[in-house]
């Protein structure tokens, strides 16, 4: 599984993993490093975010938002004009991109629509990630690159942070469209990002992994306790799990390692967990006894 997410999503080469076929073209591959020299890449003091919003109001104002409802992704944006919408821009995604891309690829698409304008304009969002993401020089994502190329290019568009569900008319309005735009927008492509790839790699292997574990033949004891398998630690005592795969101070085990002349309990009967659990008559007698101490 690894070994075929390194090959798709980073090396860009197609892979067959349990069957299905991965097309490197369909995920997002990390892009070139920018060609801009970073003393020209000015625009730290054009975005503000984690808290801060731009004092200055312009004569066009433009709201930004990404949403994802059921497995659907919309992104839209609005522009507001003397408290009149003057734009609308709704853009339905694949169910397999994120919120974060669908907040950025709104804020792409923003300022490719402000650029043209010869006037200063503020674009809002109340996605600090994707602000961040746009001031820094250090970027992988494509749409992230092509938003910062187009801003570079306007030097009269700024970028603000906007808090969200405050009743600001543009953000509220937004927040409706980008709704609405995960079923009834524009559809748009963008690759899957890497994560999705990881996420289908894992569900295949437990899918592999599920079915080997059904169909095998030993460690029954553990499969009666753990049918379903997962990927996440399960904390169990050290006594429960000696228990649960009878590797522990059981005659039925020190016998198959050499450790013990017979693999019967001092009662007669095989000393396996379950005996010794449940039926063997000098564990009872020690229970007891311990009981009767305290």
């Amino acid at each position: 599984m690894q070994s075929t997410l390194v090959r798709v999503g980073r090396l860009g080469r197609n892979c067959d993993y349990e069957g299905i076929h991965f097309d490197h073209g369909s995920y997002e591959q990390p892009s070139p490093p920018s060609t801009i020299h970073p003393a020209l890449f000015s625009l730290e003091d054009r975005i503000t975010h984690g808290g801060q919003v731009p004092s200055n109001r312009t004569p066009i104002e433009v709201y930004t938002d990404g949403s994802k409802i059921n497995d659907k992704t919309g992104s839209a944006f609005c522009a507001i004009a003397n408290e009149a919408i003057t734009k609308t821009w709704k853009a339905k995604l694949s169910p397999a991109n994120t919120v974060f891309e669908a907040k950025m690829l709104a804020l792409k698409a923003a300022t490719e629509w402000v650029n043209t304008a010869n006037e200063d304009v503020n674009i809002w969002s109340d996605s600090e990630s994707s602000l961040q993401a746009l001031k820094s020089f250090n970027v992988k994502s494509k749409i992230t690159q092509e938003a910062e190329m187009t801003l570079l290019k306007n030097a009269r568009i700024r970028l603000g942070w906007v808090k969200a569900h405050i009743d600001i008319k543009g953000n509220e309005i937004v927040d409706i469209l980008a709704k609405e735009a995960t079923t009834d927008g524009i559809p748009a492509s963008l690759p899957f990002p890497k994560s999705f790839l990881k996420k289908q790699l894992l569900q295949l292997s437990l899918s592999r992994w599920q079915t080997e574990w059904d169909n095998g033949e030993t460690d029954i004891s553990v499969y009666s306790i753990i049918p379903q398998i997962s990927n996440k630690q399960l904390h169990f005592s050290g006594e429960c799990i000696q228990f649960a795969t009878g590797y522990g101070p059981f005659p039925s085990c020190l016998k198959r390692f050499g450790l013990h002349s017979t693999d019967y309990s001092g009662c007669g009967e095989i000393g396996n967990p379950l005996h010794h659990a449940t039926r063997c008559p000098l564990y009872l007698i020690n229970i007891r006894n311990q009981a009767h101490n305290l």
